[in-house]
């Protein structure tokens, strides 16, 4: 996703500003016991779940206050990194899929990678799945409880 933690280093993709969501492991969890505690709710549909709704720019400003240090940033496009999978592939090396995916991930004005706009409009509220912010995510990364 464009961090390098052990070399306190970040690849930001266009502007860094595409919104991505995600669930942390113990969220994934609790989403299960929530949809066994609302059956008739979740019946027969997707649930759209998510522990935090971020950017890179934001989750890079946590990893710099979590580690006290200016981490060395490149700046790339997404176009870029589509050009370099492809070509990956077209020579049969490896890494091409994780260019594409990320390429996708944060192509600019695409939202592919949010399941919903706000935490309001997801099942997160009624599956009782913990918000969580950018800071709190990058200190479990870095180890932390």
């Amino acid at each position: 996703m464009g961090f390098d933690v052990a070399k306190r280093s970040a690849t930001i993709y266009d502007d860094g500003t595409e919104s991505f969501t995600g669930t942390t492991l113990q969220g994934i969890g609790q989403a299960v016991v929530g949809v066994m505690q609302h059956p008739e709710e979740t019946a027969n549909r997707f649930v759209n779940v998510l522990s935090i709704k971020t950017c890179q720019n934001e989750t890079l400003e946590a990893f710099q206050r979590a580690t006290g240090q200016q981490w060395d940033v490149e700046r790339a496009t997404t176009g870029e990194l589509k050009a370099r999978g492809e070509e990956k592939f077209k020579a049969g090396t490896s890494g091409w899929v994780l260019d594409l995916v990320v390429a996708q991930m944060f192509d600019p004005g695409e939202a592919r990678c949010v399941v919903a706009t706000t935490r309001e409009v997801s099942d997160a509220p009624l599956l009782d799945v913990a918000e969580e912010s950018p800071s709190e995510i990058v200190r479990k990364a870095l180890g932390g409880a």
